[in-house]
């Protein structure tokens, strides 16, 4: 592996992680570093001090502590690599910033690996409408932007309107420079929203965004990067009040002869954007198989009521009821993390791409 220079950053104290942007927009230079500026957004329900045991665990260890921001590395056989984090405690928001390559299986992935192991820690993924919505803002702010890249898709049945065979799940990758035509158009015939697109505005910034909290920066003002990183921090919020509204207990409950333990679950609530039909449920039901272990699934015509017992690929239990227009999530014990984050990011992704919290 050839050797890697982290950026410099001095060895100053920066009181929360917006002063640190603030520092990276007035001083990253692009052309004095080895490789892309590559940017990991995450979110987690760890204070700072149990976010930096649970990194400590997985292998990395603190270099220098620099106020709001570490410079940590993980030591491998070749040489170590490195990185600055952030952890904000109001939203639950965690963001690294390396210059080492996300192509190499043991530089980025790493940091990726910490986010997908970690029950607490999850990668904070863009919705299909946010990334489109993205994506307008920039065209509509910058007529010289060029899209040379990119990757859409669409779930079958979306309510997302499509000219051309609606009723097909599809993923389409583009490469031109009339990308940023292309995408308008294919959005228009085939009913397809981005999940990752290259950005180049002439004089102005270059970087790539994907729709799992990725961002790459080539070169520019990293301003525009970090007002669509502020969108995200946005959306977090959100996640974080539904996640903090779910609850389990066990009440004990007296009788005459005895006392009993009742299970008493809170739900999280999801609201659809496009409802359930009874004649969606086989394929509903299909979708879950991939994911999850169904156990007694019931579905009843009419009134849509849905019902089902699942269990992740790591052992996780807990409840979904659901009607035409709302999905609830119960646990079974403990509410977990990253659980819950996998599965709202299964109805996104599978079910409902504009599907949302309801808090």
């Amino acid at each position: 592996m050839d050797k890697v220079k982290l950026f410099s950053i001095p060895d100053i104290k920066f009181y929360n992680p917006p002063e640190f942007r603030e520092y990276l927009v007035e001083n990253y230079e692009s052309s004095q570093v080895d490789h892309d500026l590559t940017i990991i957004v995450g979110i987690t329900k760890l204070n700072k001090i149990d976010f930096f045991e649970a990194l400590q665990s997985f292998g990395f260890t603190t270099v220098r502590n620099l106020g709001s921001v570490s410079h940590i590395k993980f030591d491998l056989d070749e040489a170590p690599i490195e990185c600055y984090v952030t952890h904000d405690a109001d939203t639950g928001v965690v963001i690294f910033y390396t210059n080492y390559r996300k192509t190499n299986k043991n530089e980025i992935p790493k940091i990726r690996d910490f986010l997908s192991s970690d029950v607490n820690t999850y990668y904070l993924f863009f919705k299909p409408s946010l990334m489109r919505e993205i994506a307008e803002e920039l065209m509509d702010g910058h007529e010289n932007l060029e899209i040379t890249e990119f990757t859409a898709r669409r779930l079958l049945n979306s309510r997302f309107e499509s000219h051309i065979r609606p009723n097909y799940d599809r993923t389409i990758s583009y490469w031109g420079d009339d990308g940023r035509e292309a995408l308008q158009e294919l959005g228009y015939q085939y009913g397809v929203l981005p999940s990752r697109f290259v950005v180049n505005i002439p004089e102005t910034i270059k970087f790539v965004i994907d729709d799992e909290g990725l961002f790459t920066f080539a070169s520019g003002n990293l301003n525009i990067l970090f007002d669509i990183l502020e969108k995200a921090v946005n959306e977090s919020r959100k996640t974080m009040a539904a996640y903090d509204g779910s609850d389990f207990k066990v009440l004990p409950v007296k009788t005459a002869g005895r006392i009993f333990d009742i299970p008493s679950s809170t739900p999280v609530s999801i609201q659809l954007n496009q409802s359930i039909e009874y004649h969606d449920i086989s394929e509903f039901r299909a979708k879950l198989n991939k994911d999850y272990t169904i156990v007694d699934f019931i579905a009843r015509e009419g009134s849509l009521f849905l019902s089902s017992d699942l269990v992740s690929k790591s052992g996780f239990q807990f409840r979904i009821k659901a009607n035409e227009n709302h999905i609830k999530m119960f646990p079974d014990g403990k509410m977990i993390f990253s659980e819950f984050m996998k599965f709202y990011e299964f109805i996104i992704k599978s079910i409902d791409p504009r599907a949302e919290f309801l808090i």
